[in-house]
């Protein structure tokens, strides 16, 4: 496969656990097979806790989406259809490439690294919600 961007020939890595995605070695994009995405999010090896703590640049992220927005389509490394190009989850303001027939992903260069970030902080401040909920539910019955 070939990268959408410059052509230049995926190389196949393991990028966590068994994990295999397929990298360009010039833009650091990555394809991703279908439940791969899913894969990785499960994964949670590598460790983020630094990034989590930092304020988010919400501006800088809404002025990304919208210049990501105003790019034309890219053509699926893998089938050649055109691929969609939409906000992966909710509120996380990064756009990703699906295939909307292999159902494979493209991320441009930072983008799993910002999905990661992502994904721990939604988990751990569902784990507070969780925890706070069921403290206040047993201070209730006490």
């Amino acid at each position: 496969m070939k990268c959408p961007h410059d052509g230049t020939e995926l190389t196949a890595t393991k990028y966590e656990g068994d994990i295999e995605v397929d990298q360009c070695s010039q833009c650091s994009g990555m394809w991703l097979d279908w439940q791969e995405l899913q894969r990785i999010e499960d994964a949670r090896e590598k460790d983020y806790s630094a990034e989590i703590k930092q304020l988010p640049d919400v501006v800088g992220s809404a002025y990304e989406m919208a210049f990501a927005r105003s790019k034309p389509a890219i053509q699926c490394p893998k089938c050649g259809r055109e691929m969609e190009r939409r906000e992966h989850g909710f509120c996380s303001q990064v756009l990703v490439d699906t295939c909307p027939t292999c159902r494979g992903t493209w991320l441009d260069g930072g983008e799993i690294e910002a999905l990661e970030v992502f994904f721990e902080k939604t988990t751990s401040e569902a784990e507070e919600v969780r925890a706070g909920f069921f403290s206040r539910l047993s201070d209730f019955f006490s």
